[in-house]
């Protein structure tokens, strides 16, 4: 990682992932740990199993002072087209999510560790994220496996710490996944949604 470039915190919140089995002790934890291990980031972690713990703890990264530290906000659950998965019943939609985050993402990356959350129209992503303000969303397609979605995500938050959060620094990781984790990309269908709004913000501060 260049020196110069600052390191990206990983705010989680992972769910239960055997809702079934309260004894279950599946964890992204490992991943995070050998990231702070060696030396790329920092983390924070949570765990829910209701919305209001998820709630709560999507208000204390609102605040500035811990999401400018902790930039990556990774949600751990199982999923479903549009949503994240509370229980086996309980679901919540990224239209509530970006309704609770409101306009606190600026510059933020929200990473949806969860099956086929991102496998729905364009429009509704650009939606989440003209409204977050975030730079990017990143999640899966697909259904996962948990052995291939992990490496995939070790590999995704090593790439964010290589440059800088802004349009330009974006797509430089963005091509950077593409080309150093093509394979794995590609095999598990992630999807890397960069928020256009602010690219055309660029642009149109440039031509004045």
């Amino acid at each position: 990682m260049n020196a110069k470039i600052k390191k990206k915190g990983i705010y989680c919140i992972e769910g239960l992932w055997d809702h079934g089995n309260i004894q279950d002790e599946t964890t992204v934890l490992p991943i995070l740990d050998l990231l702070e291990k060696k030396n790329y980031c920092d983390h924070i972690y949570h765990d829910c199993a209701t919305k209001s713990e998820l709630e709560y703890f999507l208000d204390k990264w609102k605040h500035k002072a811990i999401n400018e530290k902790y930039p990556i906000l990774y949600l751990a659950f199982h999923g479903d087209p549009g949503y994240i998965f509370l229980t086996h019943k309980d679901k919540y939609s990224l239209a509530e999510l970006a309704d609770y985050l409101g306009d606190k993402c600026t510059g933020k990356i929200i990473y949806f560790g969860s099956c086929s959350t991102l496998n729905i129209d364009k429009r509704r992503i650009n939606s989440f994220l003209k409204k977050t303000g975030a730079i990017a969303v990143i999640g899966y397609k697909r259904d996962i496996d948990w052995i291939q979605s992990a490496a995939c995500d070790l590999f995704v938050f090593e790439a964010l710490q290589s440059d800088k959060l802004d349009t330009t620094g974006i797509k430089k990781i963005h091509k950077k996944i593409i080309s150093d984790y093509g394979n794995l990309h590609k095999l598990l269908n992630l999807r890397f949604v960069i928020n256009e709004e602010l690219h055309f913000s660029r642009k149109r501060k440039k031509a004045k």
